[in-house]
């Protein structure tokens, strides 16, 4: 009896049905079936409670609602392929405190480590995690913790992006990873022209219209443009952020924009939760679920 064989037969139905569908998606280049990943956005460990209140130390509503939505994807039936936290992982930017920062960060990585083993978890970085004007520090920083600030994975059939949104926001003083990345982006896009892509980023192109004036919440519309349309040639078809705190939805031609609530301190309507996207071999669902209503199966 092979040692692969006396693995399996240690396992019981369950675990071994979680190993196929992690084999079966996981860095797979060709469409199989349907599957499905979550999204979460703006954890933002120590950002709820105002100035006047905050301990400084203090961030347990952000952690139990962490808490709270990890214990809930991990009871999803089937699993998801991954988890995806649309950047702001954490408040305390690294340009200010260093010790709450990394107190922060560490609190982070505790509780999303408790993800099922099955599901793999995807960081980006939003201007809460390198600082809205970051430095080679800053991004190596998030790098020593995080992993690449920018970088793609397949799944399923479908290649998915990670852009460092902030390059475009305001790289002036990361000029040279900001033209790495679009170097890489370029080259990727160029290569898989297409494909099935998708996109996540912290800060969105836009928030419902392409036309829409410029504010904190968005890319400036000479660069927003000029972006758009090369994901859009190159086949992307959605592009999934945050930083908004609020849902919000747009389109640019075929390609849409969709923002996600924030998981800790929403400033909308809707309340904390995350975004299920169902992936269909012609077509993406995708659906926010309040942190009460998460369904136990999908």
């Amino acid at each position: 009896m092979t040692e692969s064989i006396k693995e399996t037969v240690k396992w019981n139905k369950h675990e071994i049905e979680e190993k196929i569908g992690r084999d079966q998606f996981k860095n797979n280049h060709l469409w199989t079936e349907n599957f499905y990943f979550v999204i979460a956005a703006d954890s933002q460990f120590g950002y709820i409670k105002p100035p006047v209140q905050r301990d400084p130390k203090d961030w347990k509503i952000e952690m139990d609602k962490a808490i709270f939505a990890i214990d809930k994807i991990n009871k999803l039936y089937p699993r998801p392929q991954f988890l995806v936290v649309c950047g702001d992982l954490i408040n305390e930017m690294p340009c200010n405190d260093t010790v709450l920062n990394e107190l922060q960060i560490n609190d982070f990585k505790n509780i999303f480590s408790n993800l099922h083993p099955s599901i793999s978890l995807v960081c980006v970085c939003g201007n809460h995690d390198i600082g809205n004007i970051p430095d080679e520090n800053s991004i190596n920083k998030y790098r020593e913790n995080f992993g690449q600030d920018y970088f793609s994975f397949w799944c399923g059939g479908v290649l998915f992006l990670v852009l460092n949104s902030q390059y475009y926001k305001n790289g002036s003083d990361v000029d040279k990873f900001a033209a790495k990345q679009d170097e890489w982006l370029n080259e990727i896009l160029r290569k898989y022209k297409g494909e099935r892509i998708i996109v996540f980023q912290h800060i969105p192109w836009f928030l419902s219209k392409p036309d829409e004036e410029e504010s904190y919440f968005n890319i400036k519309k000479t660069l927003r443009h000029e972006m758009l349309e090369k994901l859009f040639a190159a086949g992307v078809t959605h592009v999934f952020s945050g930083h908004y705190h609020i849902n919000s939805t747009g389109f640019y031609k075929n390609l849409e924009m969709v923002t996600t609530c924030a998981l800790g301190a929403p400033l909308g309507e809707d309340p904390s939760g995350l975004r299920v996207v169902k992936m269909y071999e012609n077509n993406v669902i995708h659906t926010y679920y309040p942190l009460e209503q998460i369904p136990s199966s999908i």
